[in-house]
């Protein structure tokens, strides 16, 4: 079954789920969907000078991508090689195939592909949207045991997010947080998390969300430590990065975000300076607020972590070939030295 709603079928199932009293979408098992490439090892890359590239992005994969979109995407990743490319709202099966298809097979060897939850009613968004492909390898953690509510799918960890039911259809979706642990050089691991966040709701819900998403970082990276898989924290780095819904440049909302994630450092702003840059349009208008980012943290739990560094920081606008922008978010690419 497919795990978007169709464009002629999307409202009907959004009115039973109405009807049958606002049941949230209780997960009740979950599926990661993840494969690697074994003609890759790089491990030359693994021992040089510990330097990566990223990029976060909001594609809006809510119905199947039309093909010069996918195009022009893939185009952009394969042609800046980011080491780490990661999505949100990836949530068209289809879209999802061609993307996979046409990463660069020299380049991409770690594909996490679709985070499913189980629920009832089963039609409705069991896919969470998040994609996450590395050049890098990962580090198994199947035989980890992590805390209560984290999911451990094919060594990859994974939380649902409770929902509230709001006006629009956002909520429907699964919002969720992902974790992998990755190998980048000897003596440097990083722990890479990627969220979204639910979008319209009450400030008291998206906080609850934020906190689910701290104690989930905190008990993973508490957990690798314990089972020896990093052997110190000093080795460790720990980036979160997508879409929070939340608007860097409301110094209020930007501190209370930051106070409950556990005081990550936004790279953008940290870089920048005044400078800004916005990630999000409403419709058809510029955009107008930076709701993603890239986060790094230099402690938890009192606990020193490998410190990230920024080289560059910026934000990428991928226009189809009528130069109209393929997602209402433009995604957020770095340069980034873990030292």
């Amino acid at each position: 079954m497919n795990s978007a709603i169709r464009k002629n079928n999307a409202k009907p199932y959004y009115l039973l789920f109405m009807f049958v009293g606002g049941v949230f979408l209780a997960a009740s098992c979950s599926t990661i969907d993840y494969f690697s490439s074994e003609k890759l090892s790089h491990g030359s890359k693994i021992t040089s000078n510990n330097e990566i590239s990223l990029i976060t992005y909001n594609i809006k994969a809510i119905y199947e991508k039309e093909e010069d979109q996918i195009d022009r995407l893939m185009s952009h990743v394969n042609e800046k090689n980011y080491d780490f490319v990661i999505f949100q709202e990836l949530f068209d099966e289809s879209t999802r195939d061609v993307i996979i298809e046409r990463a660069d097979p020299n380049h991409f060897s770690t594909f996490i592909a679709r985070v499913d939850y189980n629920s009832f009613p089963e039609f409705i968004f069991q896919d969470a949207g998040l994609f996450m492909m590395s050049s890098y390898p990962r580090i198994d953690l199947s035989n980890i045991e992590f805390g209560d509510g984290i999911k451990n799918s094919n060594g990859v960890i994974h939380m649902i997010l409770d929902k509230e039911m709001s006006k629009t259809n956002d909520f429907l979706a699964n919002k969720s947080v992902v974790g992998a642990l990755f190998d980048i050089a000897d003596n440097a691991k990083l722990f890479l998390f990627t969220t979204h966040v639910q979008a319209i709701g009450t400030l008291e819900h998206k906080e609850i969300q934020l906190m689910q998403i701290n104690e989930f970082i905190k008990s993973a990276v508490m957990a690798v430590l314990q089972a020896g898989k990093v052997k110190s924290s000093s080795d460790l780095a720990v980036i979160l990065a997508g879409d929070f819904n939340s608007n860097a440049y409301d110094q209020q909302r930007f501190e209370r975000m930051k106070e409950i994630l556990g005081e990550p450092r936004d790279l953008h702003m940290e870089f920048h300076g005044d400078y800004r840059e916005h990630t999000f349009r409403f419709g058809s208008g510029n955009a107008s607020r930076r709701f993603d980012y890239i986060l790094a943290y230099d402690k938890l739990n009192g606990i020193p972590l490998r410190k990230v560094k920024t080289q560059s920081i910026n934000t990428i606008d991928v226009k189809d070939k009528e130069g109209i922008s393929i997602s209402d978010h433009l995604g957020l690419k770095a340069s980034l030295k873990i030292n």
